[in-house]
């Protein structure tokens, strides 16, 4: 980036009281092999000692903005991104890590795919003793079965997100107060009106896990406010049905809890049913086939997980939601396997 010359990429982080990873975090920003980007950091009155350690960072590229009161996670976020000037809006929370080549790749990506007005990337978890694995992937990559992801899960990881900054302004605003903990989700699907999402393969972001990360320590209100996103989504196909609906999708499908009982089993399977039914119709055969499958994966998932944790009868309901079974046929094994398990913990169950 020249003098006073717009960056291509404005990298956004937020920090409260983040002394103990954020050296890091920026460190994995200056870092990139993409030259051209500014990194905002907005200090949401941390009294640690955050401060001192961002002025002791002496780099250009880098802005702190302290908004003189404490803001909060959406607030802080929308402060930050009235500052950003690149043609492209990166995020990073202040505990993550950003490989060296992730902006280039992303950056690569929306310019060979004008199409795509927001994209992740494959993520790696690391535990508080240093252990990593790849996060879940989604059931594929393409536009349309990430479109289908959004109606039952969240495929994205904040902090691996890049977005196309003219779509963003094409929101009246960049992240709704009222669904804090779930902005990012909520975000993700009104930008679905701008244009198409998009994921690549390659791991190039490093989410740090702990007991305060916001997904664990804001669960209850997480999880209520993703079901509201939800809700809005199901509504024209499910009608007064959306919300109860939504619920049942965020516990069991995104929370991944297992379904402990019939009734509840089939009302997930008349769930998904009718959320496929709205999702596919008017699509090309292969776009459907490619849904119907995907939709059939998740189903047997929630049977299985069901009949793993002690429920083993629940398996009997799998063929219950048949244009679900009709994409996804597990293998003979898997079911036994499955049927093994979950009988297995019902002997050990206590009383």
């Amino acid at each position: 980036m020249q003098g006073d010359a717009a960056p291509r990429v404005s990298v956004l982080m937020t920090t409260w009281n983040g002394a103990a990873s954020i050296r890091a975090s920026i460190a994995s920003i200056l870092g990139q092999s993409c030259p051209d980007f500014e990194l905002v950091v907005v200090d949401d009155g941390s009294t640690d000692g955050t401060a001192e350690i961002l002025a002791g960072i002496g780099d250009p590229r880098l802005r702190v903005l302290r908004p003189g009161r404490n803001l909060g996670i959406v607030g802080a976020r929308n402060h930050g991104f009235a500052a950003c000037r690149g043609e492209y809006l990166a995020v990073l929370d202040h505990d993550d890590l950003a490989h060296p080549a992730r902006l280039a790749r992303q950056l690569a990506h929306l310019e060979a795919h004008p199409e795509i007005a927001f994209l992740g990337t494959a993520v790696e978890i690391m535990a508080a003793d240093g252990r990593r694995r790849e996060a879940e992937a989604p059931p594929g990559r393409t536009p349309l079965l990430l479109r289908w992801a959004l109606l039952v899960d969240n495929p994205f990881t904040w902090s691996s997100m890049m977005f196309r900054m003219a779509a963003l302004r094409r929101l009246t605003v960049f992240l709704r107060p009222e669904a804090e903990y779930a902005d990012d989700f909520d975000l993700y699907h009104r930008l679905l009106a701008a244009g198409e999402p998009g994921r690549l393969a390659e791991v190039l972001t490093t989410y740090r896990w702990h007991a305060t990360n916001t997904t664990h320590a804001a669960a209850a209100a997480l999880t209520a406010r993703a079901a509201a996103v939800l809700a809005a989504a199901y509504r024209p196909w499910l009608g007064e049905g959306a919300e109860a609906a939504a619920r049942l999708a965020v516990r069991h499908l995104s929370d991944r809890k297992p379904v402990r009982e019939a009734t509840t089993l089939l009302a997930l399977g008349e769930v998904l049913e009718a959320l496929l039914a709205g999702f596919a119709a008017g699509l090309a055969p292969a776009d459907r086939a490619a849904v119907t499958q995907a939709a059939g994966r998740l189903w047997w998932r929630v049977v299985r997980a069901a009949a793993r944790s002690g429920q083993p009868w629940l398996l009997r309901h799998w063929p219950a939601a048949p244009a679900l079974a009709a994409g996804f046929r597990p293998g003979a094994g898997e079911v036994t396997a499955a049927a093994a398990i979950g009988l297995l913990r019902a002997l050990r169950r206590p009383g």
